[in-house]
């Protein structure tokens, strides 16, 4: 009887011994299994033209990319969880075929992310052809052209700089407040131009302004004569030329001048450049109007303080759009962890409204938000809100003509 008992005791404790055991290795394995899924290598690619027609531009803008990274690399409990190795791969700008081979390698590669491309042409074709087939997230802080916007990427192309399309909006609500109700357009027959004057003659309508006539003008022509009678014959309480000054806007506004006919142009941001400000200087026009791009302005100081203390130049040509790029890509792929959602919509939970504001410098402030299982609204250095396109709203500032010189009036 008691050799028996104690037969049974031994068997229950090998039972228990080998339950034990398995769920000790079960538990271990749990443990390694969840480590290696936090303890994740991300690769991310900056594909840029750091030859070519931008390349002055690039090196900034890669090395702002890389001022966010560098916010988390030092940080042990954010590394175990998720480590980033950038790679850098050059497009060239106007090349096609290199910037594709460029793309390919990355994906050979591995690659998760990318920032970029910077040149319009460039980013639709790689986007279309390999990124967005390999489910690649691409974030272009530099590209404004109006193709971008809506393009089938099922959420895997964004953009941190503004279409340019957005400025014609922009235009429109500034001339309404200046109280204009009826004006002339003249426009370059670029078909961006085109495309941007169309879309600022709509805005007007539903601003309740007329548009007395709408004409293009061209570049290769020395004779704007008829133009000018054109313009001139329709009348109206200001003139906007949608152009630039290698496009034949300043001929334009010269020839106005000239005849005296307008006194106020109204002027998106390719048309204020150093000539055209002379110009006022010889009349003061001080009705004139326009805008350029602009940053908000909590988060552009912040992001000045840290390009500097880096050595990079702020105000060198889409640096903060660089680095909001890199500091949204960061943010979206913890927030994979913290949340259920594992889709490129994060991107909008991120940056859009509802949450807790985040500027540059407080990627790591964001994060720790992001695992407390709050929500955050990445501004960043540029006032970042996605459309349904994935297109930033922007931010403008509203300028006109004192004295001779450009003053910034407004943020918007």
């Amino acid at each position: 009887m008691i050799p028996s008992l104690i037969l049974m005791i031994i068997k229950k404790n090998k039972i228990l011994l080998i339950q034990s055991t398995f769920l000790f290795i079960f538990f271990l394995l749990l443990k390694i299994s969840v480590f290696a899924q936090l303890n994740k290598e991300v690769k991310v690619g900056i594909l840029l033209g750091f030859t070519g027609n931008v390349e002055s531009l690039t090196p900034s803008m890669a090395d702002s990319a890389e001022l966010a990274f560098n916010e988390v690399a030092n940080e042990i409990d954010l590394t175990n969880e998720i480590s980033f190795k950038i790679q850098r791969a050059d497009t060239t700008c106007n090349n096609t075929n290199k910037a594709k081979n460029a793309a390919k390698k990355l994906i050979e590669e591995g690659v998760d992310a990318i920032i970029g491309a910077a040149c319009p042409e460039i980013t639709k074709k790689i986007a279309e052809e390999i990124f967005i087939p390999k489910k690649v997230l691409m974030i272009s802080p530099a590209d404004s052209s109006n193709e971008l916007t809506g393009l089938k990427d099922n959420n895997y192309v964004f953009r941190t700089t503004p279409p340019k399309i957005r400025g014609s909006q922009i235009l429109a609500d500034i001339t309404k407040d200046r109280g204009i109700r009826n004006l002339a357009i003249s426009y370059s027959s670029n078909k961006d131009y085109k495309k941007f004057a169309e879309a600022f003659d709509k805005a007007l309508k539903k601003n309740n302004i007329k548009t007395s006539v709408m004409v293009p003008h061209n570049q290769s022509t020395n004779d704007y004569s008829k133009h000018i009678s054109t313009l001139t014959a329709a009348g109206g309480d200001a003139l906007a030329v949608i152009s630039d000054i290698n496009s034949g806007g300043d001929k334009v506004i010269k020839s106005m001048l000239d005849i005296g006919m307008f006194n106020t142009f109204i002027l998106p941001d390719d048309m204020i450049e150093e000539d055209i400000i002379n110009n006022f200087k010889e009349k003061n026009l001080k009705k004139s109007f326009g805008y350029m791009p602009g940053l908000s302005n909590l988060g552009s100081k912040k992001f000045m303080d840290l390009a500097q203390k880096s050595g990079i130049d702020p105000d060198s040509p889409y640096t903060s759009e660089s680095y909001d790029a890199a500091a949204i890509i960061i943010l979206y792929n913890y927030a994979k962890i913290y949340t259920e959602n594992n889709t490129n919509d994060i991107i909008y939970d991120i940056s859009n409204k509802p949450g807790i504001k985040i500027y540059p410098g407080e990627i790591k402030k964001a994060i720790k938000i992001l695992r407390d299982g709050k929500e955050i609204n990445y501004e960043g250095a540029t006032g970042v809100e996605f459309d349904e396109f994935g297109d930033t709203f922007g931010s403008f500032v509203e300028v006109d003509f004192k004295k001779g010189k450009l003053k910034g009036k407004k943020l918007r």
